[in-house]
């Protein structure tokens, strides 16, 4: 009885100790600097940057805890990548890529405002949008600083705000996307209100053109085809709730400044959609979601204007989807899985859109927003 006495006396003791003992967090992943694929990953809660390497297939999970719903752009030029945390947290954060991504600055955006995305300009410039203003916000990337405002209060409609989304420098200009959304609207989250806008703006004297959309509510990355000349983007029209196939893929020229016929339609595509994008070799990749919400990863001819092939398919009764996905320069599709029993990021090949690897390489928290790091 004695030796039990001794022994449990000791245990608490041992476990008195270890609960004040400040032990060392364990090392975070030493991960590279660059060559990789940077995921901002989230359960909505919490947030961690996480990094993936394409040609050895190797994850760095958790290098640094980040906002629970962010956007990456890397800045080639200093090394650093810039995080755009969103409501919530509304800042901008410099991490150093070469120095363990540690965080270089942090800076406020405004209380409530809802930064969106971030674009590098020249002079080591980096504008930022916003949901809760109508300013796209111009600031040197060494200290965060603002120099430069361009005010689209003009076009918010009858809420007060214009939405501004998406941001593309290309052709010496830098392009912002106008989604104009009724947040007053009983039937649907936030749908588009009459007509959005695609807005070029002359970064020597920050005036602009506005060219309105053939097809409203553009959304996700703007991508730019050097081939071809031209930005490409998505303009869904109503979204999710109550949604209706009024959207397109729409293409700009950056020849003439006017828009193309559409790559594909949400009418001829027959889904949703929410990313768009045309490949080297002219093909179109789209992701989106049916008229159960489920999530879809197709190809479409845009020539043909039809849809190729239904590469994966996540339905809605699991509980997760597709945010988006990365056209790689390595000519690969990494697509953001949510799928709430086997999270993870997913590879298929350009060309065919065929599953790389068949499986979905685990990246800790779901990965939500991509970007690449040459």
């Amino acid at each position: 009885m004695l030796n039990r006495y001794i022994f449990a006396l000791v245990g608490l003791q041992l476990l008195w100790l270890s609960s004040c003992a400040d032990y060392e967090r364990p090392a975070k992943p030493d991960a590279p600097a660059s060559a990789v694929i940077l995921i901002a990953a989230s359960d909505f809660s919490t947030g961690f940057l996480s990094a993936f390497d394409p040609v050895n297939f190797k994850v760095y999970r958790d290098i640094v805890g980040i906002h629970s719903d962010a956007m990456l752009r890397y800045d080639a030029t200093n090394q650093a990548t810039f995080v755009v945390q969103r409501l919530g947290a509304d800042s901008l954060r410099r991490l150093d890529n070469n120095n363990g991504y540690l965080t270089a600055y942090e800076k406020s955006l405004g209380a409530r405002s809802n930064p969106q995305n971030a674009e590098l300009l020249p002079g080591n410039l980096l504008a930022i949008s916003f949901y809760n203003s109508n300013l796209v916000q111009i600031v040197n990337r060494t200290t965060g600083s603002t120099v430069a405002t361009v005010d689209f209060s003009a076009f918010a409609d009858a809420d007060g705000f214009a939405e501004i989304a998406g941001l593309r420098y290309a052709a010496g200009f830098l392009f912002a996307t106008v989604q104009r959304l009724n947040r007053f609207a009983t039937d649907a989250i936030w749908p588009p209100t009459d007509v959005s806008y695609l807005m070029r703006i002359d970064t020597s004297n920050w005036q602009f053109t506005a060219y309105a959309l053939t097809h409203s509510n553009p959304s996700g990355r703007i991508q730019f085809h050097a081939g071809r000349n031209s930005l490409v983007f998505a303009a869904p029209g109503r979204y999710a709730a109550n949604y209706q196939l009024d959207g397109a893929c729409l293409e700009f020229s950056l020849t003439t400044f006017t828009f193309l016929t559409p790559p594909i339609t949400e009418g001829q595509a027959g889904y949703e959609i929410a990313e768009c994008s045309i490949q080297s070799d002219g093909s179109g990749v789209m992701s989106g979601s049916d008229t159960t919400i489920s999530s879809v990863l197709a190809s479409f001819d845009v020539s043909a204007h039809t849809l190729t092939r239904l590469a994966a398919y996540l339905p809605s009764g699991n509980g997760g989807y597709f945010p988006g996905y990365l056209l790689h320069s390595n000519g690969k599709i990494y697509l953001s899985d949510r799928n709430i029993y086997n999270p993870g990021l997913r590879i298929f090949s350009g060309p065919t859109l065929t599953e790389v690897g068949g499986k979905t390489f685990y990246t800790g928290l779901p990965p939500f927003s991509l970007e690449e790091v040459p």
